[in-house]
């Protein structure tokens, strides 16, 4: 159960951080809230 876990907040905190990338870098306003989703 721990390793579930462990990978789960993993993976979240990479689509966390590839979306305030996303948020930074983009000036689109489509793009902002794609990242945001």
């Amino acid at each position: 159960m721990e390793l579930q876990l462990e990978y789960f907040l993993v993976v979240a905190a990479a689509l966390f951080c590839i979306g305030i990338y996303g948020l930074i870098t983009s000036r689109n306003a489509v793009r902002v809230l794609m990242s945001i989703e």
